[in-house]
């Protein structure tokens, strides 16, 4: 197994992609911390995968990805379950498709604080844990609009070149820390999320424009996840990996 003994945090695992890494790491022999906006859906995506793997290690966290104060909190109580974080997934994140006159101040600043500045601060509090250990694996979630932007994103595709920027330049500072940073870059995947901003004319436009002619299952973004958290990529960091069927060559 690719992960045995490895401790890992994922934020935005109760569903979608999230859920999908979280369940592959814990194929993968991982310690999975499944973290949800709130506890009570954490716990939900823990009493499913227990049912598919009875005997992982797995700890339900609820967390606020946009309070420093939270996701202090949220290390603290990895660390007092397991003594050490390995791998944190920024996967955490929100969407908004709107005209950019119709895009209010807090609509804009509500995307950019949870899906840029939320992985930020994970970053900023699990590097300085993984310093002390020897390091360890940093995977941001990025997406195809980070490398050429969306119409009606603004906001969500700001927050995407950023997640961009952010894993370079962390890769080049944390690296003499033996901690590699990376994101992977999804395309069009079958996600709650994108039922909710996506209609089915776009999807449609999507799948044409996509050379293999379709959306994703969560579970196939999982891979890129296990091989940039595990041992395999020891000499991968600030790599966009990206999973879009094609979309973005």
């Amino acid at each position: 197994m690719k992960l045995k003994d490895k401790t890992a945090i994922i934020t935005g695992a109760s569903r979608g992609i999230g859920f999908a890494v979280a369940e592959a790491f814990v194929r993968e022999g991982a310690k999975v911390a499944v973290c949800g906006s709130r506890v009570s859906s954490a716990q939900k995506a823990v009493d499913k995968l227990k049912e598919s793997f009875p005997e992982a290690e797995l700890i339900p966290v609820g967390v606020d990805i946009s309070s420093s104060d939270s996701i202090a909190e949220m290390v603290k109580t990895v660390l007092a379950q397991w003594d050490k974080i390995d791998i944190l997934v920024n996967n955490a994140g929100v969407t908004s498709a709107k005209h950019i006159f119709e895009m209010s101040d807090e609509d804009f600043d509500s995307v950019i604080r949870i899906n840029l500045s939320g992985p930020f601060k994970c970053i900023r509090e699990v590097a300085a844990v993984m310093k002390e250990h020897g390091g360890g694996s940093i995977i941001n979630t990025s997406s195809m609009v980070g490398s050429y932007g969306g119409k009606m994103q603004t906001a969500y595709s700001s927050s995407k070149f950023g997640i961009n920027g952010l894993t370079k330049s962390c890769a080049k500072e944390l690296g003499q820390y033996n901690i590699r940073v990376n994101a992977v870059a999804p395309g069009v995947v079958l996600t709650d999320m994108v039922a909710h901003s996506v209609n089915d004319q776009m999807m449609e436009g999507m799948r044409r424009i996509t050379p293999l002619g379709r959306a994703a299952e969560p579970n196939e973004l999982a891979g890129a996840y296990v091989y940039l958290a595990s041992d395999d990529s020891t000499f991968t960091t600030g790599t966009i990996i990206h999973v879009d069927g094609g979309l973005v060559m």
